[in-house]
This record gives structure tokens, sequence and C-alpha cells, in this order.
């Protein structure tokens, strides 16, 4: 295992592509990238780590080494694009092969429409 280098669109410069550098050995971020604090604070809490949204819920068991619950991690906090093409295509080897790790979808609240 290593550090991987990820070139991700940052929203908060105009999509300007701004490096995440992910070392799945040591469980660390750094780079560039606007959103590091936020992946900071979720690889420093307490594993399993639940993520919600408005529709779904994330249960990542090791998002500081696995690769499929780090991929689901970006999608949460960076940004959901990167689990598809064609941003999906610039990500580094070690996510070759590896879906990120599937979250739980809410029920519908009465009345809703899916």
């Amino acid at each position: 295992m290593a550090k991987h280098t990820l070139m991700i669109p940052d929203m908060m410069v105009g999509r300007e592509l701004r490096s995440i550098v992910w070392d799945d050995e040591a469980g660390t971020v750094e780079g560039e990238h606007s959103q590091l604090d936020g992946l900071h604070w979720a690889l420093a809490e307490p594993t399993p780590l639940v993520l919600h949204n408005i529709a779904a819920s994330w249960t990542l068991d090791d998002p500081a080494h696995d690769p499929a619950d780090f991929l689901a991690l970006l999608g949460q906090i960076i940004d959901w694009r990167v689990l598809e093409d064609p941003l999906r295509s610039t990500l580094p080897p070690v996510f070759d092969g590896v879906e990120g790790t599937l979250g739980v979808l809410k029920p519908c609240p009465p009345g809703c429409v899916q």
C-alpha cells in the first residue's frame, strides 16, 4: 500500500483541480483541496463511521485504510461525482475494480414519490 494522489474538482475555487493525497497505510490525507478538513474530521472519528444524508446512510468500517470505504467517504464529503465517469476514470489504480461502500436508503416518508 502507498500514497495515492487524486485530482478532484474543488467547488470552492471554480472547479479547479486540487489534490488529495491519501496514505492508505497511515490512514491520513493531505493536499490542496478545500474540503480536506472534512476528510480529516472523518478519519479521526471512531469506527465504524456512520454518515447520513437526506436519502441514505453509510456505515464505513475503515475509511482510513479500505479503498471502498474511502471512495464512499469521498463521494459524501468531497463530491458524489467522483463515483461516476468521467471523474471516476481519473482515480489512481488503488480504486480499479473497487465499488464504494454502498449506503442504505432511508424509508420514503408518507406522501413522497419514488
